[in-house]
Formats: structure tokens, C-alpha cells, sequence
């Protein structure tokens, strides 16, 4: 098979014919599936000028605002490389993996931290530390994805223990540096720590099922995690340009 018509039959959809890894079949996105990417995409561009707008009116807004609009925005541009048919490779399991996801979550989840650092009020090292970690965790999931059989879940499980790292950090130490500032910085640091936590421990718990067993179908794959990103960044976006009662110079 050629190249040019390799790469043409990758775009047909759920279960496309392919050589590739030894696959006879590949379990692709359907039509549906490119639809919630394209949806995605809409609604991630919209949360990014909405909030980039308010991020602009001032420079109190503008150190509070700016990470979460970036965090949107670099959502936004991977759910267009994923709705208009790249940012893809076919994984060794036989399974359409979305490279762009990990690509974004690289670099939207550390502004997530960011933004967490800036509200409880913590160092640049303690931002620094988690970012790191939040890297290495995000860096893990991929190379998991990317492998089969045992090395797989060894992957996984270095991933878990940063994840657990920043977990506590968000729960414990920056929760009480929150709570010392008081005001409207603990208020908001309380509502998207609560919601940081939450919405990030579905993530291991799907890709268990997903990139790793292999249990849910791509197509519902790209529905869950995109629920998900609309939760962890869209609607933290939307809470922290929101939660400042006596303006953005209180948090």
C-alpha cells in the first residue's frame, strides 16, 4: 500500500483497513465521534475569547485570566487538529490514538497549575515543582499509550505517582497557603482545587479503559475525555473570571 493511499484510507473512519502494526482492522472515531471533536473545538474557541476578553481589562485580570485563556486556547487548536483529521497515529494496540489530546495536555495542564499557584498565593518553586510533575505525569500517559503488553501499566504507574504528588499538594500545602490568604483567594482556590481534583482523577481511571485494556471504543474514548476537558478547563475558566468578588486584585 501506498503511502498517499495509506494515509487516505486513515481519514474513512471506525474501522478502516490498515497495515499498519500487523492490524487487519483499527478502531477509529466514527462519524459521530469527528462531530463531538468538531463541537469541542467551537466551544473551547468561544471560552478562550470570552475569557481572554475579560483578561484584557486590566492588569489584575490579566495575571489571573491570561493562564486559563491560554489553557483553553491551546485546547482549542488541539481539537481542530483532531476534528479536521490529524494529530493522529495508529497505536500498536490497534487503536486511533489522538497524539494532539497529549500535546495538550502537555502544555494546558501545567497553565492549569499555574493558575491554581497564582490563587493559593504559593512561590514560583512550589508552581515549578508541580509543573514538573505534572509533565512527567502527562509525558507518562503518552509513552503508555504509545506501548502494548506489561511496560504498558509500568508507564501508568509512574504516572500515578506524580499525579498523586500534585494531588496532595493541591489538597494540602496549597490549600492552606489558599486558606492563609483569605477572602475571595480561598473562596475561588477552594472551588477549582475541588473541581481540579475531582475531574483529574477521572482521567487515569478512563485511560485504564481506554488506552489501556482497550475496552471503550474510540468514539466514546473521544466523547468522555472530551467532557472532561470541557469541565477541567472551559468551566474552571469560566469560575475564576467569575469568583472575584471585590475584583481581580483580591486573589
Amino acid at each position: 500500500m501506498s503511502a498517499i493511499h495509506q494515509q487516505l484510507t486513515m481519514l474513512v473512519g471506525e474501522g478502516a483497513k490498515l497495515d499498519v502494526h500487523g492490524c487487519k482492522t483499527v478502531d477509529m472515531a466514527s462519524s459521530f465521534g469527528k462531530a463531538l471533536l468538531e463541537f469541542i473545538f467551537i466551544v473551547m474557541a468561544a471560552i478562550t475569547l470570552l475569557i481572554g476578553i475579560n483578561a484584557g481589562k486590566s492588569k489584575a485580570a490579566g495575571k489571573v485570566l491570561y493562564p486559563a485563556t491560554f489553557t483553553c486556547g491551546v485546547a482549542a487548536i488541539a481539537y481542530f487538529a483532531m476534528a479536521s483529521g490529524g494529530g493522529w497515529v495508529i497505536a500498536p494496540d490497534c487503536r486511533q490514538l489522538f497524539v494532539a489530546r497529549y500535546l495538550d495536555w502537555l502544555i494546558s495542564t501545567p497553565l492549569i497549575v499555574i493558575s491554581l499557584g497564582i490563587v493559593a498565593g504559593v512561590s514560583k518553586w512550589d508552581i515549578l515543582n508541580l509543573v514538573l510533575s505534572d509533565v512527567l505525569m502527562v509525558a507518562s500517559g503518552a509513552f503508555g499509550a504509545l506501548t502494548v503488553g506489561n511496560v504498558k501499566w509500568v508507564w501508568w504507574f509512574f504516572g500515578m505517582l506524580w499525579f498523586l504528588h500534585i494531588i496532595f499538594a493541591l489538597g494540602k500545602t496549597w490549600a492552606e497557603s489558599a486558606k492563609v490568604r483569605g477572602g475571595d483567594a480561598s473562596a475561588v482556590y477552594s472551588k477549582l482545587a475541588g473541581l481540579t481534583v475531582i475531574v483529574w482523577f477521572c482521567y487515569p481511571i478512563i485511560w485504564v479503559f481506554a488506552e489501556g485494556f482497550g475496552n471503550f471504543s474510540v468514539t466514546f474514548e473521544v466523547l468522555i475525555y472530551g467532557i472532561l476537558d470541557l469541565i477541567s478547563k472551559c468551566v474552571f475558566g469560566l469560575i475564576l473570571m467569575s469568583g472575584a468578588n471585590s475584583g481581580y486584585e483580591s486573589i
